[in-house]
């Protein structure tokens, strides 16, 4: 097999995330601020499943980014139970300063789903998911970023 057959298999099995940065919009802030994006087109509703997970969920892709665009950025994909009000992390990535630090995928099963904590980033985007897509009216505007070399950095170098 070769290198780039590879990459086509390993492009089609990954997480969905987003292409471009472009669909990525600004949901929210917190008082340190940390900033939420969200990738509306990732938002799914799925059925609960009589042998997996018992509950309906709604799933969606976020990006979380340090103050200003510095620091550490994640990458998740989010199962939330909305009348619970619970989430588990289905998919995580995460550099550091630019450099991979985590790079994992979950299964989508009851034990993983913990309560959500009232006032954080990832409360913004269970109201959000759990609203029907509904973005909130009060959103910020995105801080000013750097240098695009500096962007660059902190996508991963992509």
């Amino acid at each position: 097999m070769n290198t780039a057959t590879i990459l086509v298999m390993m492009l089609t099995i990954s997480p969905a995330l987003p292409t471009a940065p472009e669909s990525l919009v600004l949901l929210g802030e917190n008082s340190a601020g940390r900033q939420i994006f969200i990738d509306p087109a990732s938002l799914k509703s799925l059925p609960a499943t009589a042998n997996r997970r018992p509950f309906p969920t709604v799933q969606l892709f976020v990006v979380m980014r340090g103050p200003a665009n510095k620091g550490s950025v994640e990458r998740v994909r989010y199962s939330f139970s909305c009348r619970a009000r619970t989430a588990a992390a289905l998919s995580y990535f995460r550099t550091l300063n630019g450099i991979k630090s985590h790079d994992w995928r979950g299964a989508d099963v009851p034990l993983k789903y913990q309560p959500v904590a009232p006032g954080g980033l990832v409360e913004m985007a269970l109201l959000y998911a759990c609203n029907g897509g509904k973005l909130p009216e009060n959103r910020l505007k995105p801080a000013p970023s750097g240098s695009e070399e500096e962007a660059k950095e902190e996508d991963g170098g992509g």
